[in-house]
């Protein structure tokens, strides 16, 4: 559980939690704002299912949660790659999302 771990993994876990959730958030407010619910439908639904894996096996220490955490980041960087008005915006998340998952690196693949 989350209070064995140590200071860098709760800065880490919450910075990816954080991001998860605000990105969930965003899309979930652009389907009712702009003109493409199903794409933001989309969106909204692949951060949602990124926050739940963060809330619950990725805090556990569970491997697999901190492997497949690292398609947030990649999910955030390839529509900013392939459209220059959200490129600032979902890089930064993106390389929030990196840094995250690198300060919790150490809890999850430490020799026991």
């Amino acid at each position: 559980m989350l209070e064995s771990h140590n200071t860098r993994f709760r800065i880490g876990w919450i910075i990816l939690l954080v991001s998860a959730a605000l990105m969930t958030l965003g899309h979930l407010s652009m389907i009712f704002i702009l003109d493409e619910p199903n794409l933001f439908t989309g969106f909204a639904a692949f951060n949602l299912y990124s926050f739940i894996v963060l809330l619950i096996p990725f805090r556990r220490g569970e491997k697999w949660a901190w492997l497949t955490t690292w398609i947030l980041p990649v999910g955030l960087a390839i529509p900013a790659a392939t459209d220059p008005n959200i490129a600032v915006y979902y890089f930064g998340v993106a390389a929030m999302c990196v840094f995250g998952l690198l300060l919790t690196m150490r809890d999850f693949f430490a020799n026991e």
